[in-house]
């Protein structure tokens, strides 16, 4: 009987370093890091194909990246959508258009070249998943002396010399929604946004987000000597 017990105990400390051992080895599952532009240390920009430009071919394109524990961009896919939010000839939102494969290839490739401090969590490295946003915008009409009315600002949020954070809905709180939401705007020579519309995020967490980008203020842009407008996008974090 006593050696039966022993030899159930040991069955049970084998068991439980087998499933110690696997527990180790399992990797920790990526932590969501939202939009991450502002956290780069190294953000290559991304080659506009020069027949894209001289056709006018536009297009904010949103890349899903995968950040290993060193801090590299290990894998990138561009999203099949343009995040621009586009109008109809009577007001409403027009159907998202697909975006030009050169313009996702380049994004792509632009991502893969990012690098970021490695992330820690509990003094552990972690993977983190994430959306790196390219705005490309081919120069639009010129003034008189053949300078651009308005010029791509890409990511602004660093750029505000203002930036309100918008309220948390209450709503969406009480169901526990959260992520990251990016607000494609225009700001004026005066340095004031004119035009703010959100392109991406929970439905529940734009109009808030929208609200806020509305308050921001920047300095304003001037191209030799010349006031220009600027477009560009503001991303928003909301965690409750």
């Amino acid at each position: 009987m006593k050696n039966l017990f022993s030899f159930l105990i040991g069955l049970l400390l084998l068991a439980g370093v087998s499933v110690g051992e696997s527990n180790a080895q399992e990797p920790t599952r990526p932590i969501n890091g939202g939009v991450v532009n502002g956290k780069a240390t190294k953000m290559p920009k991304p080659e506009y194909p020069a027949e894209l430009r001289s056709a006018g071919i536009e297009g904010v394109v949103v890349v899903n990246v995968l950040i290993d524990e060193n801090g590299d961009v290990v894998s990138a896919e561009a999203e099949f959508y343009d995040q621009r939010a586009k109008r109809s000839d009577d007001g409403s939102v027009a159907e998202a258009e697909v975006l030009d494969p050169q313009l996702r290839s380049a994004a792509e490739t632009a991502a893969l070249g990012a690098k970021f401090a490695p992330t820690e969590l509990g003094g552990m490295p972690v993977r983190v998943r994430g959306k790196i946003v390219y705005n490309f915008a081919a120069s639009t009409a010129s003034n008189s002396v053949g300078i651009p009315k308005t010029i791509a600002g890409g990511v602004l949020n660093g750029k505000a010399t203002r930036l309100p954070l918008p309220e948390y809905p209450v709503a969406a709180k009480a169901l526990s929604v959260q992520g990251a939401v990016s607000v494609q705007i225009t700001v004026d020579e005066d340095g004031r946004v004119v035009w703010a519309e959100a392109v991406s995020g929970h439905p529940l967490l734009r109009s808030a987000a929208e609200t806020a980008a509305k308050e921001a203020l920047f300095s304003p842009t001037f191209l030799s000597g010349q006031p220009i407008r600027v477009t560009g996008v503001l991303t928003y974090n909301f965690v409750p």
